[in-house]
C-alpha cells in the first residue's frame, strides 16, 4: 500500500508557456513576406532567456523581441518558399523551459508537418534522473527525521551527514542542469536571469540555502532539522507545478502537503530500509516498526486524497491516462504501486517483514514520478492550450485581427460591413495591414488594400481577418475594398502616430464630471435628442419618419409619452438614470489610443483620436473615434464603429443649461 499515494505526484511536471497562437498562422500560404512574425504563449515569458528564430529559404535568420506572452520578429526580403520558425520559452510562471517550430509558405504550399509540438527532449529526461536522486533523498531525510522522533529514547545513529550531503549535491545539480537549458549553457549572466525570476527562482535559490543549511546541523547536531526540512518542502512546492494552479496559493499548499504526508510514509519506509541496511535493525528495527505502523496510516490517507487532488490538475479527467505518453507513464508507475500492495499488507499483520523489497518498489514510483517531469507539457495544460488557440482561431472569433499593444488602429466601414483597421507596427516602411470584416461578410468575402496607387490583395487569417503587407509613409489616403460590399477609406495620420493614451484619460475624466450636457445622435436613420442633468435626470425625443417618441426618466421613474401634447405615462420604477452616460463607458478601458489627426468643429480645433474598445480573453469588434478639445478636454463628437451599429454623437452644453420637462401624470 506504500506507493498508492504516488498515483497522482508527479512534483516537478510543471506549467509551461506553452505556444497558443501565431501570426501567420502554422502551415499558412501567404502571398507576400510578412513584415513581422508574431508568437503568443499562454504564460509570461522571461525575455533575457526566451527567443524565437525566423529561417528564410535563403538560410537568412532574423531575431526576436520578447514582451510579455509575445515574442515578435521582424524581417524583411522577398524570397518565396517556405519559413522556419524555432522557438525556446522560459516561464515566467515556473521557470521551465520548451521548444518548438512551426513552419508557412510565401507564395508556395507547406507540405509535411506544418508543426512541431513540444516533446519531452534527451535533456529533459536526463534533468529528470538528477531530480530522481534529489526527490529520494527528500523523502529520506523526511522519514529520518520522523525515526528519530520516534527513536528519541533509544540510541539511534543514522548517517545523516552523508544524506544531507547528498541531497544538497543533487539539489545543485538539478538546478544547475535547469539554468543549462533555459540559458543554452551555464553563464552567470543566464544563472542571475534565472534563478532572480519571480517567486519561483528566488525558491530554488531558497531551496538550496536550506539545504546547505541542513548539512550545516546534521554535521553540528548529528539530527536532521525537521524545521529546515518543511522549508525544504515548501520550496520544492512553490518551484512545482503548483504554481501554475490558479490560484497559485492553493496548488502550492495542496503541493506541499502531499509531499510532507509522502516523507511520512514514503520517507519513513525508505528510513527503515536503511536501518536494516546498516546492521541496526537487531536493536531497534521492530520498535521503529511498530511506532511507524501507527502513524503511517495517516501519511497514506492524506497522501492518497492530496495525490487524487493533484491528479486532476494535472490530467482534468480519466481520457489522457490511455491517449496519452503522459497517463501512459503514470500507469507504469501505478503498476508499480499495485506491486507493493501485498508486501505493505503482510508488514501491516506484522506477518513478515519485507522492507528492503518496499523500498526498492518505492524507488521505482518515485524514479517514475521524476519521469513525469521529463514531458514539457502535462494533459491538463495542453487541452487548455488547444482550447485557447480555437479561441484564437476560431472560425467566428477574430482574435488576430484585433489590435496588439501598440499598434495604431482606426474604425470605418464598407457599406454596411464595418472595418476595423490596425496598422502592425505603425511605422514608415512595410507594415502588416489587419483588416477585421464585421457581419455581412464571411468566410469568402476577399478584400484588398490600396494606398498611393498601389493596391495588394489581403489574405484570409480567420472568417472576420484579412492581413497584408504594404509600404507605407503616412500622411497618405488608405482604402480597404470589400468586394460586394463598399470600399472603407482612412486617412493616415503622419506615422509614428502620437499616442493619445493620456488626453482619452483627461477627456474621460472632463466628460464624466459634466453635470449636464445635450446629446445629438445619429444611428441607422434615427436622430435622437438626450438632455442629461445630475443627479439621475435624462430626458430622450427620438424622431422617426413623421414620428416622436420621448422617455423622460428622473431618479428611478421612467415616462413614456408619444406626442408634444399628449400626457406622459409612467411606465416603470426601476434602477436610477444612468447620468452621466456614454456609449463607451460598457467598453472601458479603451486602448491603443492615438492621436490621427485634427480638424475644426463647432469653431474650436479638436484633435481626432482613435481607439480600441475591445479588451480582455474575448475583446468585443468596436472602435471609437473620439474629437477632443485639447486644452479643455471636451469630447464635441464621438463615432462608434461596431457590427451593424455605425453611431455619431455630438455633445453640446457642457455644463450648461438643459431644461429637462416635468411630468403632469397621476400616479397609476
Amino acid at each position: 500500500m506504500t506507493g498508492l499515494l504516488l498515483l497522482g505526484w508527479a512534483p516537478a511536471s510543471w506549467g509551461h508557456a506553452v505556444l497558443v497562437a501565431s501570426d501567420p498562422a502554422a502551415g499558412a500560404e501567404l502571398h507576400t513576406v510578412p513584415s513581422v512574425v508574431t508568437l503568443t504563449f499562454d504564460e509570461p515569458l522571461v525575455p533575457s532567456l526566451s527567443h524565437a528564430t525566423v529561417t528564410s529559404p535563403a538560410g537568412r535568420d532574423f531575431s526576436s523581441t520578447v514582451s510579455g506572452k509575445t515574442m515578435q520578429v521582424r524581417m524583411s526580403g522577398s524570397s518565396h518558399g517556405v519559413y522556419r520558425v524555432s522557438w525556446k520559452t522560459v516561464s515566467e510562471i515556473d521557470g521551465h523551459t520548451i521548444q518548438g517550430t512551426l513552419r508557412f509558405g510565401v507564395a508556395v504550399p507547406v507540405t509535411g508537418a506544418a508543426v512541431t509540438e513540444p516533446g519531452a527532449t534527451t535533456a529533459d529526461f536526463e534533468v529528470s534522473v538528477l531530480r530522481a536522486f534529489e526527490y529520494a533523498l527528500v523523502l529520506l531525510a523526511c522519514g529520518m527525521a520522523l525515526l528519530e522522533w520516534l527513536g528519541r529514547r533509544t540510541a539511534l545513529h543514522q548517517p545523516v551527514v552523508p544524506v544531507t550531503a547528498a541531497l544538497l549535491v543533487s539539489g545543485i545539480l538539478v538546478v544547475g542542469a535547469e539554468v543549462a537549458i533555459a540559458g543554452s549553457g551555464l553563464s552567470m549572466v543566464a544563472t542571475a536571469d534565472y534563478l532572480s525570476n519571480g517567486l519561483t527562482g528566488w525558491a530554488r535559490v531558497g531551496r538550496l540555502v536550506l539545504e546547505a543549511a541542513l548539512l550545516g546541523h546534521a554535521m553540528w547536531r548529528r539530527q536532521i532539522s525537521a524545521l529546515l526540512l518543511a522549508g525544504i518542502i515548501g520550496a520544492v512546492a512553490v518551484a512545482g507545478h503548483g504554481a501554475d494552479v490558479e490560484p497559485a496559493w492553493q496548488g502550492m499548499a495542496v503541493n506541499a502537503a502531499h509531499l510532507a504526508a509522502a516523507g511520512i510514509w514514503v520517507g519513513g519506509i525508505l528510513a527503515l530500509a536503511l536501518v536494516r541496511l546498516t546492521g541496526a535493525w537487531a536493536g531497534s528495527g521492530r520498535d521503529l516498526l511498530a511506532g511507524f505502523s501507527r502513524v503511517a496510516i495517516w501519511g497514506f490517507a492524506a497522501s492518497v486524497g492530496l495525490g487524487a487532488v493533484q491528479a486532476y490538475q494535472l490530467l482534468g479527467s480519466p481520457q489522457p491516462v490511455l491517449h496519452t505518453s503522459y497517463g501512459l507513464t503514470l500507469v507504469a508507475k501505478s503498476l508499480a504501486v499495485l506491486a507493493m500492495v501485498p508486501l505493505s499488507w503482510l508488514a501491516w499483520r506484522r506477518a513478515r517483514e519485507h522492507v528492503r523489497g518496499e523500498a526498492v518498489l518505492a524507488l521505482v514510483v518515485v524514479a517514475a514520478a521524476a519521469a513525469l517531469a521529463a514531458f514539457p507539457v502535462v494533459p491538463k495544460e495542453a487541452r487548455e492550450a488547444a482550447e485557447e488557440a480555437a479561441d484564437t482561431t476560431d472560425p467566428g472569433a477574430a482574435a488576430t485581427a484585433f489590435p496588439r499593444s501598440g499598434d495604431l488602429t482606426l474604425g470605418g466601414r464598407a457599406g454596411q460591413v464595418m472595418v476595423g483597421l490596425t496598422l502592425h507596427p505603425g511605422r514608415p516602411g512595410m507594415n502588416t495591414v489587419t483588416a477585421y470584416l464585421a457581419s455581412p461578410a464571411g468566410r469568402g468575402t476577399r478584400a484588398r488594400v490600396e494606398v498611393g496607387g498601389r493596391s495588394v490583395d489581403l489574405d484570409s487569417c480567420g472568417t472576420r481577418c484579412r492581413s497584408g503587407t504594404i509600404r507605407l509613409r503616412g500622411g497618405q489616403l488608405l482604402a480597404v475594398h470589400v468586394a460586394g460590399e463598399g470600399t472603407a477609406t482612412y486617412h493616415l495620420p503622419r506615422l509614428p502616430a502620437a499616442d493619445g493614451s493620456a488626453l482619452v484619460r483627461s477627456a474621460q475624466r472632463r466628460m464624466g464630471a459634466l453635470a449636464s450636457y445635450r446629446v445629438d445622435e445619429t444611428l441607422a436613420g434615427f436622430h435622437t435628442r438626450y438632455l442629461y442633468q445630475r443627479p439621475n435626470r435624462l430626458f430622450a425625443r427620438t424622431r422617426f419618419g413623421d414620428g416622436m417618441h420621448a422617455t423622460l426618466w428622473l431618479g428611478r421613474r421612467l415616462y413614456r409619452g408619444s406626442g408634444r401634447d399628449r400626457p406622459w405615462h409612467l411606465e416603470t420604477k426601476g434602477p436610477l438614470a444612468p447620468v452621466p452616460y456614454y456609449p463607451w463607458y460598457p467598453f472601458r478601458p479603451l486602448v491603443d489610443a492615438h492621436v490621427v489627426g485634427s480638424a475644426h468643429l463647432q469653431g474650436r480645433r479638436v484633435e481626432v483620436v482613435s481607439v480600441f474598445a475591445g479588451h480582455g480573453k474575448d475583446p468585443e469588434a468596436v472602435w471609437f473615434t473620439l474629437y477632443v478639445v485639447p486644452g479643455t478636454n471636451d469630447v464635441v463628437r464621438s463615432r462608434m464603429w461596431a457590427t451593424n451599429h455605425f453611431m455619431l454623437d455630438r455633445y453640446s452644453d457642457l455644463d450648461g443649461r438643459v431644461r429637462i420637462p416635468s411630468p403632469d401624470v397621476s400616479p397609476r
